[in-house]
């Protein structure tokens, strides 16, 4: 970015990029969880970061640490078959790149994305980011077999420091996207639509510059309750985000989980302090039960919008 060299997002974290001619929605701008006969039981589970310049080193830090996520969650999470789908926010107001995506990968291929991000450091300096963007994405561009063939939902980790612009815009949309849609939208209309397919996470670092502002805090839980998670050191985020994957797939109790994880000390009481408060009404998303009812002359999983 400094240098110049970035003279747009790397070709394979552009929100407008469609599936492949291989792909049942080749053509279509979507992002695919699949099964495969290698992980037979796909579990999707995105990741996007705050890259704004309110998140200091945080970012850089984040670019090197989340590259081990899928081995954590292999590891500690119990899960056979996860699938890994990371990305980037920023301001839509004012950045030249507010939000990249990459794809869902099965093994560590998803650390080229990763790497590939841009870092860009904007926003406009009033606490408040394009995070609904991801739901936007994600509730519209994405079509998994978890859900379609086993009604299971995926994971939706967003990450950063400011609370959420209230709307996205249909502008942004088309421009962002490459698609058209009917109105404005707002943040609350985009977590309901998002939630029907996603178990959704925010992760709040309380090392980035707005950690003590009420203001911040209030927004999101009114938005998300329990599920804004105060992370107390943002490079335990794998950890983290492994031990409420563990949670929710095994109902299991946060002493358990925290052991499971394998951290220890100063280190294991913060993630034990990031879970509690999901603990305390966490409901498991294997209990979800049946298959996707598709209307008839609609692809699957994927919005028309």
């Amino acid at each position: 970015m400094k240098s110049g060299a970035a003279s747009g997002v790397h070709a394979s974290l552009d929100p407008k990029k469609v599936a492949g001619s291989t792909s049942p929605l080749a053509g279509k701008n979507v992002r695919e969880s699949r099964d495969g006969p290698d992980h037979p039981e796909s579990l999707p589970i995105a990741f996007f970061f705050d890259v704004t310049g309110s998140m200091g080193e945080i970012p850089i830090m984040l670019q090197k640490k989340v590259a081990t996520l899928m081995d954590v969650i292999l590891a500690k999470a119990g899960v056979k078959d996860p699938q890994i789908l990371v990305g980037a926010i920023g301001d839509s107001t004012c950045d030249r790149y507010p939000f990249q995506v990459g794809q869902f990968e099965s093994d560590n291929r998803f650390e080229e994305a990763l790497r590939s991000i841009i870092i860009e450091r904007g926003g406009g300096g009033q606490n408040m980011e394009s995070y609904a963007l991801a739901y936007r994405f994600m509730a519209y561009h994405t079509a998994t077999d978890a859900w379609e063939k086993r009604g299971k939902k995926g994971y939706l980790f967003t990450m950063g420091d400011e609370m959420p612009w209230p709307t996205v815009t249909s502008r942004d949309v088309y421009k962002l996207f490459g698609v058209e849609s009917e109105k404005d939208e707002t943040v609350e209309e985009l977590l309901a639509k998002v939630r029907e397919k996603w178990e959704v996470f925010h992760l709040f670092s309380k090392d980035g510059s707005y950690a003590n502002d009420t203001r911040v805090h209030e927004r999101w839980r009114t938005l998300l309750g329990e599920r804004f998670v105060m992370v107390e050191d943002s490079s335990l985020v794998c950890e983290i985000i492994a031990g409420l994957v563990h949670m929710l797939e095994t109902a299991a109790d946060v002493d358990t989980v925290v052991a499971d994880i394998g951290v220890k000390g100063a280190a294991g009481t913060a993630v034990k302090n990031a879970l509690v408060p999901v603990s305390r009404s966490v409901v498991p998303s294997h209990v979800a039960k049946g298959t996707l009812a598709h209307k008839k002359g609609k692809t699957p999983g994927v919005s028309t919008i």
